[in-house]
């Protein structure tokens, strides 16, 4: 958020100092000075290797699989979970990425060998005039496929961007989910990530309008200490990591 985006900020910080009894502090004078280096040092020694074997076991107590693949066997990959899942309806985001990984036919403009495998296929339709399609294709849809900004290895957790070409139910409202994540995304923990986008704040590019951190489906153990597996958003997620990318 820009300050220009900020309404009636100094109006509303005044009143509340005036009703504490208190002055405000200008953070130029009282600056925010952490206690430790810790979010950016732990794990910050360990290779993009060392952080994959620490992400795959953290996934394993998050109830997610991670799968190894290469970017030539990707494409085999993918098919096979999707056997797995069942097969069905398939929804994907319009994102350059799946051409630039060789998985044409999982654009909206694929060659022809691809075409006949896309009538399960829904696409992301930007705009806003096609939010309940959108929603409804997400409902519909028995798997999602999507790429991942970042996989945190500490918490096993991905990041995703909400923008014009997937919003947050194409992650949340399939039954089975599926995480394309580069080797080279794989980082320590979510400090990497958030200084990834402050950057690019900072430089003024453009960023979702959400940013997403996923940690599997989800695990809920709220009634009766029983622990309930998927209860909001898909049944079940994978993680395909691309080692040569």
């Amino acid at each position: 958020m820009t300050n220009a985006n900020i309404q009636n900020r100094e109006a509303f910080l005044n009143k509340l100092t005036e009703k504490l009894g208190t002055k405000r502090q200008n953070t130029i004078e009282h600056p925010f000075k952490p206690i430790n280096d810790l979010p950016e040092t732990t794990l910050a020694d360990k290779s993009q290797d060392e952080l994959l074997e620490i992400a795959k076991a953290r996934v394993e107590k998050i109830n997610t699989t991670l799968v190894e693949t290469t970017k030539a066997n990707l494409k085999e990959t993918i098919v096979h979970m999707v056997e797995s899942f069942g097969g069905g309806k398939i929804i994907l985001p319009i994102d350059e990425r799946f051409a630039e990984f060789g998985l044409q036919q999982f654009t909206p403009n694929p060659d022809q060998e691809s075409k006949a495998a896309q009538e399960e296929l829904l696409f992301w339709k930007p705009g806003s005039t096609h939010r309940e399609t959108n929603i409804t294709n997400a409902e519909n849809a028995n798997i999602a496929i999507a790429f991942a900004e970042f996989l945190l290895a500490e918490s096993g957790s991905i990041v995703v961007e909400t923008n014009a070409g997937q919003g947050r139910s194409l992650h949340f409202l399939p039954q089975h989910y599926i995480s394309i994540i580069p080797m080279s995304k794989i980082v320590p923990r979510s400090t990497q990530a958030a200084a990834y986008y402050a950057e690019k704040q900072k430089n003024g590019e453009k960023i979702g309008s959400a940013i997403h951190f996923i940690s599997g489906p989800s695990n809920s153990g709220d009634i009766e200490m029983q622990l309930v597996v998927g209860l909001h958003g898909p049944l079940s997620v994978c993680y395909i990591v691309v080692k040569d990318m």
